[in-house]
C-alpha cells in the first residue's frame, strides 16, 4: 500500500450530521477545509454519522491480535490495540492481507487517536469550555432507540451489540455518551482556538500546490452545486393543556419527594422521560454554565441532598437533586417530565410556518422574522452563506432541488433533537451551478485548503511536544 498523500486522507473523517447546524463563520469553514483536505489526522468521533452497530463481516480479521494491548499513553490515558481496531470497523475501513500492510494502515490510525486524546484533553482542561449534558443525553438516547429499532427484539438486538463488540445495550449507551461529548468537545475546543488566533498562518509554495496537482494527475476537479440561503425555523411547542398537565404531574412527584427525598432514584427509573433515567437521573459532575440557564441557576443554588422544587427549561420540567459538591463543580440528578406535543401543536405549528413564509413574500424583513419566529436555541444557524447542495440534509435537497436564486421555499418539515417536529420556510440568497473548475481555480482553492488544513496540523504538533505521548505499538 502506498503511502497516502495527506489530500487522500479524507476518508478516515467523518462529520455529526445530527442536527442541521450549518455556520457562516471563518471558525467552521477553517476547520472544514482542513478536514476536507485531510491534511489533519483526527477521526473526530460522529455517533450519529455512523453505523452504531456494524456487521461482523465488516470489521477487520482480529484473529491473532491481542486486543487489550497497550498501544499508546496520552497524558494520563490509555489507547489499546481494541480502540485502533474499533475505529477501523466504525469507519467499514478493509483490513489488507497483508501483515505489513496492516500494520501500516493500524499505525495511521493510531496516530490519528493521538491527535483525538490530545485535543480532547486539553478542551477538559479548559474552564471555558462547556457542554450540555442535557443535549449529550438527549442526542444519546436518540441513538439508542433509533438502534433499537432495527430488532425486532430486545434478545436480537442484545445479540447484534454483543456480535458487533459493543457489549450489553447499558455499554453502549455509555459509549455513545462518551463518544457524542468528546465529539462536541473537539468542535468546541477548535472554533475556539481559531477565534483565539492560535491558527499561525502557513505559506504554501507554488511548488507544493503544483506537486499536489501532479499527484492528483492533473486532473481539474469537479466543482460542486453550491447554494446559500436565509431560514427560519419553527419550531412545534406543547399547548397549554399540555404544559399544565406535565406540570401536575412534576407537581404531584415532587410531594412525595417531599415526604420521601430518599425514593428520588427510583422515581427517575419510573417517571423522568430522558436518557438518564435508568442510572436514577444521574448527569454526572457539571461545572457552570454547562446546562441550560434555568437548570444551570438552581442546580448551583442548591446544598447536597436537596430536592429542588419543580423548575421549567426548555426541554420541560425538572426536579434536581445535588449529591456532591466540589470547587466549581457539583453531581446532581434529575427527574424530567416533558409536555406532550399532540397533532393540534403540530398543526399550529404549521399554519404558523405558513404564515412567516406569506409574510417574508409581502415584503417583511428577513430580520424582524427571525426575531419573532426562529428557533435560536435549536441548533440551526439563520444565515447559510454558502454550503454544497450535495451537502444538505434530504429536506432540504428535495424542498429546494432545481430553484433558483430568490426563490422562497417551503414551508417543510425537519425533526428535532428531541425527536419532534419543526417547520422551516427559507430564501435562497446564492444558486451557482456545478461545473469544472478553472486551472486558477483549482491552485486557488487548493492553495487556501492546504493553507488552512497545514497551520492546524502544525498546531496539533505544537500540543504533541506539550503533552506525555509513549508509543508503544
Amino acid at each position: 500500500m502506498a503511502d497516502p498523500s495527506p489530500l487522500d486522507q479524507g476518508k478516515f473523517f467523518f462529520m455529526n450530521s445530527h442536527s442541521i447546524h450549518m455556520s457562516s463563520s471563518l471558525v467552521r469553514r477553517t476547520v472544514r477545509l482542513a478536514l476536507a483536505a485531510g491534511l489533519v489526522a483526527i477521526p473526530l468521533q460522529a455517533p450519529m454519522a455512523q453505523d452504531p452497530v456494524p456487521q461482523r463481516s465488516a470489521a477487520p480479521n482480529l484473529a491473532a491480535l491481542p486486543l487489550d494491548r497497550i498501544a499508546a499513553v496520552v497524558g494520563t490515558r490509555a489507547i489499546l490495540m481494541s480502540d485502533i481496531e474499533a475505529a477501523l470497523a466504525t469507519q467499514q475501513t478493509p483490513m489488507p492481507a497483508d501483515s505489513a500492510e496492516r500494520v501500516k494502515l493500524q499505525k495511521a490510525v493510531l496516530e490519528q487517536l493521538i491527535d483525538v486524546e490530545i485535543l480532547v484533553q486539553r478542551a477538559e482542561s479548559d474552564t471555558s469550555m462547556l457542554i450540555n449534558e442535557l443535549e449529550v443525553l438527549e442526542l444519546a438516547e436518540q441513538q439508542m432507540s433509533r438502534v433499537r429499532g432495527n430488532f425486532p427484539t430486545d434478545q436480537a438486538y442484545r445479540a447484534a451489540l454483543i456480535e458487533a463488540g459493543f457489549g450489553t445495550p447499558e455499554e453502549y449507551r455509555e459509549r455513545q455518551i462518551s463518544e457524542i461529548r468528546r465529539s462536541e468537545m473537539q468542535k468546541q475546543y477548535i472554533e475556539k482556538l481559531q477565534r483565539d488566533g492560535k491558527f499561525v498562518k502557513v505559506n504554501v509554495s507554488e511548488r507544493d500546490v503544483s506537486a499536489e496537482i501532479e499527484r492528483m494527475g492533473g486532473e481539474l476537479p469537479d466543482k460542486p452545486a453550491t447554494i446559500g440561503f436565509q431560514q427560519i425555523v419553527v419550531p412545534t411547542l406543547p399547548g397549554q393543556a399540555s404544559r399544565e398537565k406535565a406540570r401536575a404531574l412534576i407537581d404531584s412527584l415532587f410531594l412525595v419527594l417531599d415526604k420521601t427525598p430518599t425514593a428520588f432514584e427510583e422515581i427517575a427509573r419510573q417517571f423522568s422521560q430522558d436518557g438518564s433515567a435508568e442510572q436514577g437521573g444521574d448527569l454526572g459532575w457539571n461545572r457552570r454554565g454547562v446546562m441550560v440557564p434555568e437548570f444551570d441557576r438552581v442546580m448551583f443554588m442548591l446544598n447536597p441532598g436537596v430536592v429542588s422544587p419543580p423548575v421549567e427549561s426548555r426541554f420541560g420540567w425538572h426536579i434536581i437533586r445535588v449529591d456532591r459538591v466540589q470547587p466549581a463543580e457539583v453531581k446532581a440528578r434529575h427527574i424530567l417530565i416533558r409536555a406532550a406535543v399532540d397533532s393540534t401543536d403540530a398543526a399550529k405549528t404549521h399554519a404558523r410556518a405558513d404564515s412567516v413564509r406569506t409574510m417574508w413574500d409581502a415584503g417583511v424583513s428577513f430580520d424582524s422574522l427571525r426575531v419573532r419566529f426562529h428557533d435560536e436555541r435549536g441548533g440551526e444557524d439563520a444565515i447559510i452563506p454558502e454550503i454544497a447542495q450535495n451537502d444538505l440534509p434530504p429536506a432540504y435537497g428535495e424542498s429546494i432541488d432545481t430553484l433558483g436564486q430568490g426563490s422562497l421555499v417551503g414551508p417543510f418539515m425537519i425533526q428535532d433533537q428531541q425527536g419532534g417536529e419543526k417547520w422551516v420556510v427559507l430564501r435562497l440568497t446564492r444558486v451557482q451551478p456545478a461545473g469544472k473548475m478553472s486551472m486558477d481555480e483549482a491552485r486557488r482553492n487548493l492553495r487556501r485548503s492546504m493553507q488552512d488544513a497545514y497551520s492546524f496540523r502544525r498546531m496539533l504538533d505544537t500540543f504533541r511536544k506539550q503533552t506525555y505521548v509513549s508509543v508503544r505499538f
